[in-house]
């Protein structure tokens, strides 16, 4: 008797503390969103492009005269 009594207690609990934190969740939830939409209407950067040094172009150019050269 007192088992049964002990788990009708403990799911009730269970119970209140699934309601007790629902609500921090949904906000939690809902900031998310809301930081998610802003992030998606702000405008966009524009991401600059750095120029290739001498080093990479020759290097470049080294790898295609190789490549040529196995072919």
């Amino acid at each position: 008797m007192a088992k049964s009594m002990r788990s009708k207690r403990e799911k009730r609990l269970r119970a209140i503390r699934r309601e007790i934190v629902e609500p921090y969740y949904e906000k939690k939830d809902e900031a998310k969103l809301a930081a998610q939409e802003a992030a998606l209407a702000a405008p966009k950067l524009q991401v600059p492009v750095p120029p290739k040094t001498d080093m990479e172009v020759s290097t470049f150019t080294i790898n295609n005269n190789s490549m040529a050269l196995l072919i």
